[in-house]
C-alpha cells in the first residue's frame, strides 16, 4: 500500500468514527415483532377492527384498511415510506396514547386509527372508510367530530416537517481535583452540573471508592455510598473520605454522572413479511443518554519512623518516640519495634520526632527530626538511631508471616565452648541482655512457641570493643495439621478384621446347627 493511499485509508476511518459518534443512540429499530391482536368496539356505522400491537406493548396503526390486520408476524423497516409525514405525526402525537381524547382507552385508539385511515383517504386517493362512516351512519358516541378534528389538523400540517430529536448534555465540574483533609476526612470541594440540557436530574457513580466514603449534599444531609445516586439539576455534593480507611498514599476515584432525557418522537412505517398483512406506523418516545465525568485524587501522606541501632543498623525495638506539629503540640506517640511506624494523613505542615526514653541499654538519642509534608512532599522515611552505652544484645521472636512479637519460645545464648550463658522464654516484647562479656556466641531455640515449628536456625555473635549490640530476630512458622492417613488405614482395616470375623463365626454356628438337627 502506497504512503497516499494508506493516509487516505486512515483519514476515511477517522472520519467514518466521527460520524459513527454522532449516530443516535435510538435510531429507529428495523425489526418489530406484532403480537396479538384483539378487536375494538363498533363505534360509528357498526365499523369495528383490531388492535395493533408490537409484542413489548407499543401501539401501533394501520395504513390499509382493507388488507388483513398484521399480527403475530415480525415487520420490517420501511424505507422511504410514503406515509410517513407531518400529517400522520401530528394525528398520532395528539391521539393516543400520547393523549386522552374522551378517557376511554378503546374508543380513543378507534378515533386515533379511523383519523388514519380517513387522512390517507384525503391525501392519497385510498378508500379505507366510506361516506356512512365519514357522514352517514350511526355514532351513539359523538365520536366522528372527534375523528374528523384530528383528520382536519392533520391535512393542515401534512407538509411540516418531523421535528428532530434534542440532544441530553451533561458536564459535571469541581473547582479542585484534589481532595483536602479536614477533620479526618479527605474531603473534595463542591461537585455539580455546570451544564445540563434536557433533563431536570442526573444520577452520579463513584468507582474505586473506599469502604465508608461519604456523600454530603448541599443543605446537610449525608449518607455513605454504596451505589448510584440522584440528584437534581441545581444540587452540589462533596465527597468525604474518612482517613482510616485509605490503605495506600494515592487513590484516585472516577465520578462519572448520567443524565437521560426526553428527546422526541420518531414516526416510522413498518411492513410486514407476510405480504398479505397491512402495514403498519410506530410513532416512539425517544430517550438518549448523556455522560460525564472527573476524577478526584487523593494523595494521603505516610511518614515511616524506624529506630536502629548505630553499629548494626538493625531495628530496635523498646524506644518511647514522640510526633509534634509546629506549635510543639503532641501528635502521637508510640514504642517502636523491629518494624517501622507508619504514621498516615499528616496535614500539610511542619512536624518533629523526638525521643523520650532509649531502648534499654542504649543512650538517648538528643536529636530531633525535622521533616515538612507538602502537596509534592508526602513520603517520608526517617532512621532514627542509638547508640549502645554497654554491651546489648537485643533478641527478639518473631511469626514468619506477620513479623509481630510471639512469647513462649524457650532460647539460649551458649558460649565458644557451648556452655549456656543465658536462657529466657520470648515474651510478648525482645529480650534485652546486658550483663555478657567479650567473645563469641551463638543463639538457637529449644522448643517452639505452641502452634509453631521449633526454628533450626543457629545465630552467632562476637562481642568486643567494637561490637557491643547486636540485634537478632528468630522467625517461628506455623505448624500446618495434616491428617495421619496411616492412623486411620489402621482402624478402617481393624475394622474390616472384625466384621470378617463376625461373619465366620454367624456361618460355622449356622452349620453347625444344621448338622445338630439332622
Amino acid at each position: 500500500m502506497n504512503k497516499f493511499l494508506k493516509n487516505a485509508t486512515m483519514l476515511l476511518a477517522a472520519i467514518s468514527m466521527f460520524f459513527i459518534g454522532l449516530v443516535n443512540t435510538n435510531a429507529a429499530a428495523q425489526q418489530i415483532s406484532l403480537g396479538e391482536a384483539p378487536s375494538t368496539g363498533s363505534y360509528i356505522a357498526g365499523v369495528k377492527f383490531h388492535y395493533k400491537k408490537t409484542t413489548d406493548g407499543k401501539l401501533l396503526y394501520c395504513v390499509d384498511m382493507n388488507t388483513k390486520t398484521a399480527k403475530n408476524i415480525k415487520a420490517n423497516l420501511v424505507q422511504n415510506s410514503k406515509v410517513v409525514n407531518g400529517g400522520v405525526y401530528y394525528i398520532l402525537k395528539n391521539g393516543y396514547p400520547e393523549k386522552s381524547i374522551t378517557g376511554d382507552t378503546d374508543k380513543d385508539y378507534y378515533i386515533t386509527q379511523t383519523a388514519v385511515w380517513w387522512y390517507l383517504d384525503e391525501t392519497t386517493g385510498s378508500t379505507n372508510l366510506g361516506e356512512m362512516f365519514k357522514s352517514k351512519g350511526s355514532d351513539s358516541y359523538g365520536l366522528r367530530s372527534k375523528v374528523k378534528q384530528l383528520v382536519n389538523a392533520g391535512i393542515q400540517h401534512k407538509n411540516d416537517s418531523i421535528p428532530g430529536l434534542k440532544n441530553t448534555e451533561i458536564k459535571i465540574e469541581t473547582s479542585s481535583n484534589s481532595m483536602k483533609l479536614v477533620d479526618g476526612y479527605y474531603v473534595t470541594d463542591n461537585i455539580s452540573a455546570t451544564k445540563l440540557v434536557n433533563a431536570d436530574s442526573y444520577s452520579v457513580t463513584l468507582t474505586n471508592a473506599p469502604s465508608g466514603t461519604i456523600i454530603s449534599k448541599n443543605g446537610g444531609s449525608e449518607f455513605v455510598y454504596s451505589e448510584a445516586f440522584k440528584l437534581n439539576k441545581n444540587d452540589t455534593f462533596k465527597i468525604k473520605v474518612p482517613t482510616n480507611k485509605l490503605s495506600t498514599n494515592a487513590i484516585n476515584i472516577k465520578v462519572e454522572a448520567s443524565a437521560t432525557g426526553f428527546a422526541g418522537y420518531t414516526l416510522n412505517e413498518y411492513d410486514p413479511t407476510d405480504s398479505s398483512m397491512q402495514n403498519v406506523v410506530l410513532l416512539d418516545k425517544e430517550y438518549n443518554t448523556a455522560k460525564s465525568a472527573i476524577n478526584i485524587d487523593i494523595s494521603s501522606s505516610k511518614v515511616s519512623v524506624v529506630k536502629i541501632d548505630t553499629n548494626t543498623r538493625q531495628p530496635l525495638a523498646g524506644a518511647v518516640l514522640v510526633l509534634k506539629d509546629c506549635n510543639g503540640k503532641e501528635v502521637t506517640r508510640w514504642t517502636s519495634t523491629v518494624n517501622a511506624h507508619v504514621i498516615r494523613n499528616l496535614a500539610n505542615g511542619s512536624y518533629t520526632v523526638e525521643e523520650v526514653t532509649a531502648p534499654n541499654g542504649y543512650k538517648l538519642n538528643p536529636n530531633v527530626a525535622n521533616f515538612t509534608i507538602t502537596d509534592t512532599n508526602r513520603d517520608i522515611k526517617i532512621n532514627f538511631e542509638n547508640e549502645p552505652e554497654k554491651v546489648v544484645i537485643n533478641i527478639s521472636k518473631v511469626d514468619q508471616s506477620t513479623q509481630q512479637q510471639i512469647a513462649g519460645a524457650t532460647i539460649v545464648i551458649k558460649d565458644a565452648q557451648g556452655n549456656i550463658v543465658y536462657k529466657f522464654d520470648s515474651k510478648t516484647t525482645p529480650e534485652i541482655i546486658t550483663d555478657i562479656g567479650y567473645g563469641t556466641y551463638t543463639v538457637e531455640e529449644l522448643s517452639a512457641p505452641q502452634g509453631y515449628i521449633k526454628s533450626d536456625k543457629v545465630y552467632t555473635f562476637t562481642v568486643d570493643a567494637n561490637h557491643l549490640s547486636h540485634q537478632i530476630t528468630i522467625e517461628n512458622a506455623k505448624e500446618v495439621y495434616v491428617p495421619d492417613t496411616a492412623n486411620a488405614s489402621s482402624i478402617i482395616l481393624l475394622i474390616i478384621g472384625i466384621s470378617i470375623i463376625g461373619y465366620g463365626i454367624s456361618y460355622i454356628k449356622k452349620n453347625g446347627q444344621k448338622k445338630f438337627n439332622k
